[in-house]
Formats: C-alpha cells, structure tokens, sequence
C-alpha cells in the first residue's frame, strides 16, 4: 500500500517519493466562538502542491512541500485576495525506533512564508517563518494495513500563536490494487488569546481511495470539517498522483 510508505516510515537511502496534489476547497460558512456553525462570507481556494521525501540514509529523510495556491476570500465585509506560494516547508526525518511492526520517528520542519496562506485565521500573505518539531508513531496492521499518528508543536515567529497539531492516518487494502484511507488533521492554538489573534481550533477529516497503476498510485478524495472553534467550515476535494524513484 503506498500509504503506508508515508508518514513515519524512513525512504531507503537513494530513494524518492514524489506526491503532486490538486486540491479544490470551499466555504460559506464558519465555526465561531462557541463552535456553533455561522453563515457569510466566502472562502476558494485552488492549489497545486508537490510533496517530496529522499532518503539521505536508511534512517534520514528530507522532506520538502511546496504550492501554489489561488485564494479569495470573504470576511466580515472584507475581501482578500493572492495567487502564489503559501507557507514552504523543508525539513529532516530521523528514524529513533524500529521493532517488528512499529515505527518511531522525529522530524523538524521549518516554513517559509509566502503570498498565499501562511498562518490560521490570518490575512493572506502575513505570517513569518515557523518551526515545526514532530513524533511520528507508525503501526503496520494485517492484510496491508497501517496506522500513523503524529503529534506536533508549531513554533511561530513574531507575535503569531503557536499551534498544537495532531494528524492521524488509517490505510487498509480493498483488493490488489485498491486501497482506501481515512485520515484527519487537528490544530489548536497553543498561546491565549492577542488582540486581532483569537484562540481557535479545527478538525478536519479526509476520505479517499487509492489505484495503483504500474509504479503511479492515484488518489481521489473529500475533506469535510466536522468541527471548530473561530475557523472556517471547509469541503474540499482531493486529487493526488504518488511516484516512487
């Protein structure tokens, strides 16, 4: 399953895996103070992104994600608007733990900003750089399956809040060539609240089925936001081709 080559799992040395990503996502509404769920405003985002992983050795990888977003958006009378790079990520994946089925693994990050999303609840193209240290914890499971979750803490330069994330993946096969995967991805605010910085939290989750195609794997998917506190209520959908070289 090419899923579960992700997340907490280290690349051979030498080895790349390449993650090219059309995500079409909307909003006309909002989650707010009190998580009651809010009509106005709009959100569109289009963004193409490419996820890349090499192994450096059998126990680092280097990590990089990079996309190219076009957003506009709705709020409180306000519109804004940007095409361009979001927030760039590169960063380094150390294996720390390795016994029969499970997986531990540390990985820093570091996100350059740019004229796109950059930070929660934020204008677009503001935002500085930030810092993110992660524990990834992986579980390969019977008939192909595996379990990844992964537990993060986003340092955030300037006066912009830190976050608390946690990202959990489950991938299981439907047959030889089909798999599927359910996914969800947390933030929460780590710091109190700053004028023009509310606390917030969102919960997404994500569906989708995978087709392996010779060595390309194609994905296919939905993203829905069950939950939130001061964020947006997003839909999304999710095309992805993974490559291995």
């Amino acid at each position: 399953m090419p899923s579960a080559e992700a997340g907490g799992w280290p690349r051979d040395k030498g080895e790349t895996l390449l993650i090219l990503t059309n995500l079409v996502d909307r909003a006309d509404g909002y989650f707010d103070a009190d998580r009651q769920r809010q009509s106005g405003g709009h959100f569109y985002k289009d963004e193409l992104a490419a996820y890349i992983e090499y192994g450096a050795t059998d126990r680092v990888t280097l990590v990089g994600r990079f996309a190219w977003q076009n957003v506009d958006q709705l709020s409180g009378g306000r519109r804004d608007a940007a095409q361009g790079f979001s927030a760039s990520e590169l960063g380094v994946r150390a294996l720390i733990w390795r016994r029969d089925d499970w997986v531990v693994s540390g990985q820093l990050s570091h996100f350059v900003p740019g004229e796109g999303e950059n930070v929660t609840n934020q204008p677009l193209g503001q935002g500085e750089g930030a810092f993110d240290l992660r524990l990834l914890v992986g579980r390969a499971l019977p008939r192909d399956g595996f379990l990844d979750v992964q537990l993060a803490h986003r340092a955030r330069d300037g006066r912009y809040l830190d976050e608390w994330r946690m990202d959990t993946s489950l991938g299981f096969a439907i047959s030889e060539r089909w798999s599927a995967m359910v996914q969800s991805y947390s933030v929460w605010s780590a710091e109190e609240t700053r004028p023009g910085l509310p606390e917030f939290d969102q919960h997404k989750l994500q569906f989708s089925v995978l087709r392996t195609v010779g060595e390309v794997d194609y994905q296919i998917g939905v993203i829905l936001t069950p939950s939130g506190r001061n964020a947006l209520d997003e839909r999304a959908a999710v095309l992805s081709v993974w490559r291995r070289f």
